[in-house]
């Protein structure tokens, strides 16, 4: 099939500043771009003018986490503003008045930004149910809270030990109280929720593939993937994949071979290629900002803690290790200043072992500095970023709330990361936010654009860019990261023609206006896959 499309203002994603009018698909991909003269052949498409974009990647995100949300009842802004708010949502939940193993689950809660200032506990969701499953996850998806009919099903009493890594909440009589903090914690209540299904499975995850179509995604990561048993996640994934989940989708697994290179099975050939992969392995050297379990050089505002370091350099070596002989790229999930010093000094006098991607993800950078952009971009190991503006725009209660002034003003600096040259990528981290739709690209790109939060607090705007910069770090930017068997990220020829036109031009509108862009129609190798309304 030969197509041309024209008379559109189409930002190629090649570059912050690279524009096109007209392109023309064949067999799916991209095989001309440029300036269209002449008068249009028959069947040529008129785009009446209309912005056009390449297909979005989402270089760090949890689709198993976004499946779950799918049927949880979001519990953020600007949904929800108090406890009594919660409750009031999670009753409206579809298994509400169900039977006793039936879950009521939330997602999106940030204590920072109830009106009672306070994490919710078991005897709050008990006002939902005494005789259901109630769970509610965190925005930042690292820490959640049950009711006391969720600790029964997991087996969790005053006895249970805290996990290494993280935390077990209690009342003062020594009882639980249903707040379980960080990812070690949360995964004893999540396990209780799982049902080890590989059906069940496929079913959620080809249930996203309209979510992606209509935010205009041509590529996906699983940065918390799993390996093995029944719901192995490259498995559920090519299986979703026949059902509609279009993206390519790069797998990173989550590391848990110890201290030992041979901890996890090695990758065969056939999972390391096709359009869902694995890309990479992840680990987590520290917590989250909002949650102060971030790791950080100043002390978290009014308070003697630094946060938590939740890796030990022995395991860092052996997934390292690990990686090299496979072949793949190593994530590390690292927040703080502290922490992400104590990474990037490991690495030092090091060399890398990935020529076309990098070899070492570092994930999220919140409050990385200009001196450890400056060692990282001379090291011999080469990197790649992300950072999620998002975080910052709507998470200003709890930023504001952990960190000292002069730490708050230098979070998230976008322009020293497109200045260092060092690869990076705007992502949402979905659902690990406190916004309702993190993974609508244009308020992320309205965040780094104005610099200012969901309320209108100024971040540091110095470090602002351009709208052209900020789309760019979703498309041919982000590219630059992972490896997909089709490229994708650019109207460009030999690029998989995923393309969304728009319902109105970024780059004509005022910077307020940015999120309220919207995907009016996209495309799938030039395929037409979603109109809006």
């Amino acid at each position: 099939m030969d197509s041309l499309y024209f008379n559109a203002r189409v930002f190629t994603g090649e570059g912050p500043d690279k524009f096109a009018d007209a392109f023309r698909i064949k067999n799916g991909r991209f095989a001309w771009v440029g300036r269209f003269e002449g008068a249009p052949e028959p069947g040529a498409v008129d785009l009446g003018g209309a912005a056009v974009v390449p297909g979005f990647i989402e270089a760090h995100t949890h689709p198993l986490l976004v499946a779950q949300t799918i049927h949880a009842v979001p519990c953020t802004i600007p949904a929800v503003h108090s406890i009594a708010e919660i409750l009031e949502a999670l009753r409206k939940h579809p298994n509400f008045g169900r039977g006793p193993n039936d879950w009521i689950m939330g997602w999106g809660h940030d204590e920072s930004k109830l009106a009672e200032h306070r994490t919710p506990t078991r005897h709050d969701l008990d006002r939902v149910s005494t005789t259901q499953p109630v769970y509610l996850l965190r925005s930042d998806v690292h820490s959640g809270v049950c009711n006391t009919r969720a600790l029964e099903i997991a087996g969790i009493t005053r006895d249970t030990p805290d996990p290494q890594g993280g935390k077990i909440g209690h009342d003062p009589d020594g009882e639980p109280n249903g707040v379980f903090t960080e990812l070690a914690a949360n995964r004893l209540i999540q396990r209780a929720i799982e049902r080890p299904d590989f059906e069940n499975a496929v079913r959620a995850m080809a249930e996203c593939g309209p979510h992606y179509r209509e935010r205009g995604y041509a590529a996906i990561t699983e940065m918390m993937a799993k390996t093995g048993g029944e719901t192995d996640t490259l498995r559920v994934f090519r299986a979703a994949a026949l059902r509609g989940l279009y993206p390519q989708a790069g797998l990173y697994r989550i590391w848990t071979g110890g201290d030992d290179p041979r901890g996890m099975p090695d990758l065969t050939e056939d999972e390391k290629t096709g359009r869902v992969r694995v890309e990479g392995i992840k680990l987590f050297a520290d917590g989250s900002i909002s949650g102060q379990t971030a790791w950080v050089d100043e002390p978290y505002k009014g308070s003697s803690s630094h946060g938590m370091c939740t890796l030990e350099l022995p395991v860092l070596a052996a997934a390292v290790d690990y990686a090299r002989r496979n072949g793949i790229q190593v994530s590390i999930h690292v927040m703080g200043d502290l922490s992400i010093q104590r990474i990037v000094d490991f690495f030092e006098g090091q060399t890398g072992w990935l020529t076309s991607v990098p070899s070492v993800r570092l994930e999220h950078v919140s409050l990385i500095t200009k001196r450890q952009l400056e060692q990282i971009r001379r090291q011999a190991v080469n990197y790649g970023l992300t950072t999620q503006i998002i975080f910052a725009f709507a998470e200003y209660e709890g930023y504001e709330q952990a960190l000292v002034p002069e730490v708050f003003a230098r979070m998230y600096p976008v322009r020293s990361l497109v200045e260092s040259g060092v690869p990076f990528a705007l992502s949402s981290d979905a659902p690990a936010t406190t916004w309702m739709d993190p993974e609508n690209v244009f308020v992320s790109v309205k965040a780094a654009v104005l610099r200012r939060t969901y309320n209108g607090v100024s971040i540091n705007p110095q470090q602002a860019v351009s709208v052209g910069e900020a789309l760019y770090r979703y498309t041919g930017g982000a590219s630059k990261l992972l490896a997909f068997e089709t490229p994708v990220g650019m109207i460009a020829p030999g690029f998989e023609a995923n393309f969304s036109v728009l319902s109105d031009d970024p780059f004509a509108i005022a910077p307020e206006a940015l999120d309220s862009v919207r995907i009016a129609s996209f495309y799938h190798a030039g395929r037409l896959v979603y109109t809006e309304g």
